[in-house]
């Protein structure tokens, strides 16, 4: 698909709902192509990275703070710029000053090193190992294995690489009234006691830094925390 595909994005003023109705219409036009679900599986172009990894976070964060009283419209910018998203916002939460009418939004995607070799090999093969049991050999090959965990051990090594990417955005400058939308893809799924007990950790050991709130979703049961 052609990077076109994006056009009705870039740049655009767009209501929040608006925007999140055109973001899966997208997403149902690929995934009904012959290769769109190998395409959405391995990302292996612009409009596939960018509705993953921008578009459907940004449609997540939106549809959590839309209401009565809190409008939303979203500019997505596609470009080198400091901020994925600019976001006007109207009604009496804004108004009595709740939430900013402009701010910016920023969006990041936590995966494990290995989470790209498990797409490929679940494209190819149709099944997969856990992550950390995942390696390429020296033919190009994907060699999967059952690793197995101590007690709660996962959810620390997650927490790591939130609290690390967290890092990296702490040291970027972005403008004020900047929200940070953190996607994770865990490694593996987690029941709500799990899910709480990694934000707890990133929530203790979060670096200092400028944004105004940091949303992090879990991307497959859609669980939800501001930080």
């Amino acid at each position: 698909m052609s990077t076109d595909a994006l056009a009705e994005f870039d740049n655009k003023l767009l209501d929040g709902l608006e925007f999140c109705a055109r973001t899966y219409a997208l997403f149902e036009r690929i995934r009904a192509d012959e290769d769109g679900k190998s395409r959405l599986r391995t990302r292996v172009t612009e409009v596939e990275k960018k509705l993953l990894e921008e578009l459907l976070p940004i449609c997540k964060y939106i549809q959590s703070s839309y209401r009565v009283g809190r409008y939303i419209s979203v500019r997505w910018v596609r470009g080198s710029q400091q901020f994925d998203a600019e976001v006007l916002q109207m009604g009496a939460y804004v108004q009595n000053g709740y939430f900013p009418a402009a701010s910016y939004l920023e969006v990041t995607c936590v995966m494990h090193p290995n989470d790209y070799l498990m797409r490929e090999l679940l494209d190819k093969e149709g099944a997969a190992f856990g992550l950390n049991g995942i390696r390429r050999l020296p033919d190009r090959t994907i060699d999967s294995k059952p690793i197995a965990c101590l007690n709660r051990d996962f959810i620390v090594e997650y927490s790591k690489l939130v609290l690390k990417q967290l890092g990296k955005k702490a040291g970027i400058p972005y403008p004020d009234e900047t929200t940070l939308v953190v996607q994770c893809t865990l490694d593996r799924l987690y029941f709500s006691d799990e899910w709480d007990e990694m934000v707890s950790n990133v929530r203790s050991n979060m670096p200092a830094n400028g944004f105004r709130e940091i949303f992090m979703y879990d991307l497959v049961q859609e669980r939800i925390c501001v930080l």
